[in-house]
């Protein structure tokens, strides 16, 4: 028999790891739940981040790339610019390290969730539930598996962070966690312009969670945030000022009332619930299940006079606001930071319902009710989250396939153009509309006549006009043995040259195209003998050159001419530059932003339409030389003939 002394935990170490576990346990759910988000490559709009670091070669580059207002108008230079350049840079094109730095700052949210729920509840099952609830909602999911979206997962981070040092201040009066806050505030506008309501979630904290005998002081200490509020709101005005058409048109209008009804159903619902296979009644069961009960609830506290939960409404309210000015681009992941005040009310209402004293006669009844809304909220989210996940997953893993394919046909044919075939919609727009073979310096890569009739963008439709070889254009290619052809078979690419120049070359049409890139080898058989030499995306011109093009279809057609002019170029005061269409002068115009590109619209005359070929002759007033005596006129990169 063994009579040693049994083992047997202390109180203070049972503590210990009951306390770690709340902790742990949420961050855990998270990582099982969106485990497949850590092995998602990039896609879509990453391609445009991913290309800023070719684009620094010194100091002001880095800072114009930091800094200057996307075409959305954003300035997000920690949250896009500087988290890409900073990863690619020492990560180059591996995802990994990317995707875990957002699974990091996810677990980080994850602890200040449970930390401000359970400070201002005073209960450690709210504060467990809170993050639990979060991490579930489905519109998450593009936050766990898109790298573009850090964004959101970043000004969570602040928010949470500056709310919390808040808290602590107005908990200690202690000045240090008052100027802390102010820090992490300041900063947060580099992550989204979402951070800009903070003072107005740290105000509304103040009147409906602070004692009352502080909050006098507590708000005025509130007005410098909302004077730099206010402040970055104007700047951010001047530098990037609101767009009035496209996705991004901001409308404050009736339709904002549709918008946050929007947001209401996909913060109780999954967006693509029917497209799952679930019923449209089921689904409105759920909603009105979820959403009621805590509407109950909420009105209940309110009118106990505990207006903590009004605090979380805010949280809601404020949080979606700026959203609700954006009805043309209505996105589930702009939920994310709103949620958070939901799942906070929501974690509250559980453990009040479960915190009942047994004594009391109806607590078995009310616990078993408040089952209904966490099942019905769980058993919806959960699945449809996993699935939502699992798609996004396979619908990226073809990228990385395409692109580094693509890679592999450029060392295996140097000085070959690579064109593809057989590519989906779906992998135009998260690749080849995007950019996706830029970061890797492979700027000629095309897609087969072809592939025009194939592909239907949803989104960068303009990238296919720019991608598609016209007919002529790629007969001429496989002509002089300029190309080869790959199609792309679901996870690699097969070299189908050969079998290509059989099938096609008798029916690829030998007429001019509309659209003539200058610096593209392929083009260059539809250039007067006068042009300099291709350089990587463009030519110089001399004094004078031509080029031919398909003809205008309509009226409404205009010639187009994009280039760029070198300050050398204008120290002679503005470049004049003339140009004429089959001897029909179509007018002149001025270059004078020295170091840029520019764009040029000419109206086509009427006696040019339908014409099959055109000859445009492009002039300017006077040129330069370069130290090898050759005539340098203008950088010219593309010339084609639009629509309207």
């Amino acid at each position: 028999m063994n009579d040693s002394p049994r083992f047997v935990p202390s109180r203070d170490r049972k503590g210990a790891v009951l306390g770690l576990a709340w902790w742990l346990a949420p961050i855990l759910f998270l990582v099982i739940l969106y485990f497949k988000g850590l092995t998602t490559w990039f896609a879509a709009d990453d391609f445009a981040w991913l290309s800023l670091l070719r684009q620094v070669h010194n100091f002001p580059d880095f800072l114009r790339e930091m800094f200057e207002p996307a075409a959305q108008g954003t300035i997000r230079f920690w949250s896009e610019r500087g988290f890409f350049l900073l990863f690619e840079k020492l990560f180059g094109l591996d995802s990994l390290p990317y995707r875990v730095w957002v699974f990091i700052t996810m677990a980080a949210n994850l602890a200040l969730v449970a930390w401000i729920t359970r400070r201002i509840t005073g209960s450690r099952m709210a504060g467990f539930l809170a993050p639990v609830l979060w991490t579930a909602n489905s519109s998450l999911t593009l936050v766990m598996t898109w790298t573009s979206a850090y964004n959101e997962a970043l000004c969570s981070l602040f928010l949470l962070s500056a709310t919390a040092l808040f808290i602590r201040y107005a908990e200690t009066g202690r000045r240090c966690f008052w100027w802390w806050q102010l820090v992490v505030f300041i900063l947060g506008f580099g992550a989204l312009e979402l951070n800009a309501i903070y003072p107005a979630l740290a105000a509304a904290y103040v009147l409906f969670v602070a004692p009352r005998p502080s909050r006098r002081k507590l708000l005025v200490s509130l007005i410098p945030l909302f004077c730099i509020s206010g402040g970055y709101f104007l700047l951010h005005r001047a530098v990037a000022p609101f767009l009035s058409q496209g996705p991004y048109e901001m409308a404050v209008d009736r339709r904002i009332f549709h918008t946050f009804g929007t947001y209401i159903k996909l913060s109780f619902l999954p967006q693509n619930w029917v497209a799952f296979g679930h019923s449209a009644r089921s689904g409105r069961a759920v909603f009105w299940i979820v959403a009621l009960s805590l509407a109950a609830f909420c009105v209940r506290q309110i009118a106990r006079g505990r207006n903590a939960v009004i605090f979380f409404l805010c949280w809601f309210v404020l949080a979606i606001a700026p959203m609700l000015s954006l009805p043309s681009h209505l996105t589930d992941y702009y939920i994310t930071v709103p949620l958070i005040g939901l799942a906070m009310a929501g974690a509250w209402g559980l453990s009040m319902a479960w915190g009942l004293s047994v004594t009391t006669p109806s607590a078995p009844a009310i616990r078993i009710a408040a089952l209904i809304p966490l099942i019905a909220y769980l058993g919806a989210m959960v699945p449809s989250t996993r699935t939502a996940v699992n798609w996004w997953a396979d619908r990226i893993r073809p990228v990385r396939s395409l692109v580094f394919g693509v890679q592999a046909a450029e060392n295996t044919h140097p000085g070959k153009v690579i064109v593809l075939d057989g590519i989906t919609s779906a992998l135009f727009d998260d690749a080849i509309g995007a950019s996706a073979f830029y970061p890797l310096g492979l700027d000629n890569v095309y897609l087969t006549p072809e592939s025009r009739d194939t592909i239907h963008p949803g989104d960068h439709p303009e990238m296919l006009d720019r991608v598609v070889l016209a007919p002529a254009v790629m007969r001429s290619a496989i002509t002089h043995d300029q190309v080869v052809v790959y199609s792309f078979l679901g996870d690699h690419l097969r070299n189908i040259t050969w079998g290509y120049e059989r099938s096609a070359l008798g029916h690829l049409v030998d007429s001019a195209p509309r659209r003539v890139e200058v610096g593209n080898p392929l083009f260059g058989y539809l250039l007067g003998p006068e042009w300099l030499p291709a350089e990587p995306g463009f030519r110089w011109m001399p004094r004078r050159a031509t080029v031919r093009l398909g003809g205008p279809n309509s009226v409404k057609d205009r010639l187009l001419i994009e280039g760029f002019c070198p300050r050398l170029q204008l120290q002679g005061g503005p470049l004049h530059l003339f140009v004429t269409v089959d001897g029909i002068p179509l007018g002149e115009t001025q270059i004078t932003d020295p170091d840029a590109s520019f764009q040029r619209l000419f109206v086509m005359p009427p006696a040019l339409i339908g014409k099959k070929m055109v000859r445009v002759e492009i002039s300017v007033d006077r040129t330069t030389l370069d130290p090898n005596g050759r005539e340098l006129g203008v950088v010219l990169s593309t010339i084609s003939i639009q629509p309207e």
